[in-house]
């Protein structure tokens, strides 16, 4: 697993994720953005875990498809059925795929920003269901404490007034650098966040990309907090 946070306020979610992809030793094997946006269907999707997957490979099958081509709901239905094609519970070796995928959305009929995330078994929260959409608001990968990244400032996340997707944002994930222990499914101890930051913003303005930070990561290397 590696950086993959999504915050939902009214007015947009936003995503932030790194450029890291790791062995089990926490080595950088290559770096390359996680983001599949969809523009039309006012959505982003991030991708983590381990196994052959890239966001472009998804991303050209569901272009190939004409997936893209959809609505938003017949889209989510079919990225759904995708899921379950490419990363099937029973493969097992170098065919298996754990993934985790987060998804920023700006609802047509809601008018407001929401939050999905859709998982292959032991990849979500425990008593979640795997090849399901659960409704998020938040999702902080890798989990830190909230007084590592913001001191003794209490801080709702979901609220403009108390969190500033740029500022705070920064904030969380430089926790998050500095993470080295606790991580989930056997993977050894050290950071997980290498390379740029990329803030990507789904509103009802579309689907927008900053950078938000510039770090020099190296490919055979393991990250630096």
């Amino acid at each position: 697993m590696s950086l993959a946070n999504l915050i939902v306020q009214p007015q947009a979610a936003y995503l932030y994720t790194d450029q890291g992809y790791y062995d089990r030793n926490g080595v950088i094997l290559r770096l390359g953005h996680k983001i599949m946006p969809f523009l039309d269907q006012r959505l982003a999707i991030a991708m983590v875990g381990s196994g052959k997957l890239t966001p472009t490979i998804i991303f050209d099958l569901i272009e190939a498809r004409g997936i893209d081509q959809l609505g938003q709901i017949d889209f989510l239905a079919a990225f759904r059925n995708l899921v379950r094609e490419l990363c099937p519970e029973d493969a097992s070796g170098p065919d298996k795929e754990d993934r985790r995928f987060v998804i920023g959305i700006y609802g047509h009929k809601q008018r407001r920003a929401l939050g999905l995330t859709i998982f292959t078994p032991d990849m979500g929260p425990e008593g979640k269901a795997p090849y399901q959409y659960h409704p998020a608001d938040i999702i902080i990968a890798p989990m830190v404490p909230p007084s590592e990244a913001f001191g003794a400032r209490r801080i709702n996340v979901t609220s403009p007034a108390s969190f500033d997707p740029r500022v705070d944002g920064r904030a969380l994930v430089d926790a998050q650098r500095r993470k080295r222990t606790g991580w989930s499914h056997g993977v050894a101890d050290g950071s997980r966040v290498a390379g740029d930051i990329l803030l990507t913003v789904v509103s009802a303005d579309g689907v927008n990309f900053e950078m938000l930070q510039m770090r020099n990561a190296q490919v055979g290397a393991q990250p630096t907090p």
